[in-house]
């Protein structure tokens, strides 16, 4: 059965690739020649940058990518198979947690992370792969910038720097790679004479130092020899390990006292700080201790420079110019919202409901979206100006008719205070009287202007003040003469 490397999934092949006799190393405007090299040392694996690493690459790992649209004043958010294959699975071996955990690791421990970007005969992205590479060189070739990478010993690859995401810390002088990890080699190397003090004078201090004396006369040397071996039989490797030995009255044991010099707490505190200080973290993030204010500090001065650098990254790599000029873009996003205190996120819920989604709000919470919850709940106290100024004036308009009409209903005797037909008044009109009046004004209502009018119903002549439809008010009535 043929076995496939991962080299091999990922280029196509298990053959190395040659470099093209017409390609040149790429020479920046000084003179140098852009290297990107991984230290073969094993700093890594120290507790104190292992935990630094760790804290910013698990975090930077929950940013969430999302494909966006935004062109000719329309907003898109897409979800199609490049949105998957970056918030889901970017490659066959790894989850979206993983691969953004790996990626943001090398950029902490190394200054430098690349992600192959693999694509099929059709250009469309099938995976994103980080790559753990020896050494890296750029070349120019055909008018383009071409990346040779070195795996291991014996393995090379030559591909277009277009296909490669990377991102970069610590920026060198060629502005193409990332800086040298020579400053942060330097204090562990210090960290490591410290470490080493504290435990030999562990190991000093735990030993038992002394000169054993006979009193007996001249001894030969084999036989000063055997007493000290026999002291030590007894006395430390005795088998019972009671820490109890015994002399005669011929043999004294005067004990030395050694105190080993080791690095001061200060010292130990100092090289600490240097360490935190280099990746810009602090002991609180490092043991999941900190407050709001360090999230938002550790949010605005690591993860989103981080979270900027890969969308800006993964937008100019995977897109073509012309997706670009259609307003195609990758953004890195995280809720910080999620790690502040519950008061915070109380007082969220109760003023941020006019610029938030349900779901957006049910986020903070960790509770799953809606299907409604897309909708953005506003009260009447954040609304449009403009609407809030039709609101008001309709509200003075309503006003204004209310107050007038009230007036028309305390000077109109033919109706009460909710606006139904009343006999009082000077002007006495039955029931069936006012009703045939009614019926001839409301049937007719172009007919009528605001304010007064007049209608003849057999003899008789009504004076009345109308307002709309059936909404009229009888002001008096005479004999009509014909």
């Amino acid at each position: 059965m043929a076995r496939r490397s991962l080299f091999s999934r990922l280029f196509g092949s298990n053959n190395n690739s040659s470099i093209p006799q017409s390609a040149t190393e790429f020479t920046i405007l000084n003179g140098n020649k852009a290297v990107f090299t991984k230290y073969n040392g094993d700093f890594k694996n120290d507790a104190d940058v292992r935990a630094c690493v760790d804290a910013i690459a698990r975090n930077g790992a929950k940013m969430h990518p999302k494909h966006i649209r935004n062109f000719a004043d329309k907003f898109e958010t897409l979800t199609g198979n490049l949105y998957k294959l970056i918030s889901k699975k970017p490659n066959e071996l790894q989850n979206a947690y993983q691969f953004y955990y790996q990626v943001i690791s090398n950029l902490e421990l190394y200054n430098d992370s690349f992600i192959y970007i693999q694509r099929d005969k059709d250009l469309k992205i099938t995976g994103l792969y980080p790559l753990d590479f020896s050494e890296g060189k750029l070349y120019e070739y055909q008018g383009k910038i071409w990346v040779k990478f070195r795996f291991g010993h014996s393995k090379e690859r030559f591909v277009p720097y277009e296909n490669c995401i990377h991102l970069t810390r610590f920026t060198s002088d060629s502005g193409l790679s990332g800086g040298s990890t020579a400053p942060i080699i330097k204090i562990l190397s210090t960290k490591h004479v410290l470490d080493e003090g504290i435990i030999n004078a562990i190991k000093t201090t735990q030993s038992i130092k002394g000169v054993l004396k006979s009193t007996k006369a001249m001894l030969k040397p084999d036989d000063v020899k055997k007493m000290r071996d026999q002291f030590v039989e007894d006395f430390i490797n005795n088998a019972d390990k009671s820490g109890i030995g015994g002399l005669d009255a011929t043999t004294e044991f005067t004990p030395v006292k050694i105190e080993p010099k080791t690095a001061d707490e200060s010292q130990v505190k100092s090289i600490d700080n240097k360490i935190l200080s280099y990746f810009g973290i602090n002991e609180n993030i490092i043991q999941s201790k900190y407050s709001e204010d360090d999230w938002n500090a550790f949010y605005e001065s690591i993860l989103e420079p981080i979270g900027l650098q890969m969308s800006l990254e993964f937008t100019n790599k995977i897109f073509t110019p012309t997706e670009k000029y259609f307003g195609n873009e990758i953004v890195f996003e995280s809720n910080r919202l999620q790690y502040v205190s519950n008061n915070t996120k109380i007082n969220l819920l109760r003023y941020a409901n006019n610029i938030m989604t349900t779901n957006e709000l049910r986020e903070i919470f960790n509770l799953a979206p809606r299907d409604d919850g897309d909708k953005i709940m506003q009260d009447l106290n954040h609304i449009d100006s403009d609407i809030a100024n039709d609101y008001q004036m309709d509200n003075q308009n309503d006003n204004k008719n209310d107050i007038q009409n009230n007036d028309e209903t305390k000077s109109n005797p033919n109706h009460d205070k909710h606006g139904k037909f009343t006999t009082g008044g000077k002007t006495k009109m039955s029931k069936k009287e006012y009703g045939r009046l009614a019926h001839l004004i409301n049937s007719n209502p172009k007919k009528w202007k605001k304010g007064k009018n007049s209608q003849i119903i057999d003899d008789k002549e009504y004076i009345f003040k109308y307002n709309s439809y059936d909404d009229f008010n009888v002001i008096g009535r005479r004999k009509y003469k014909k």
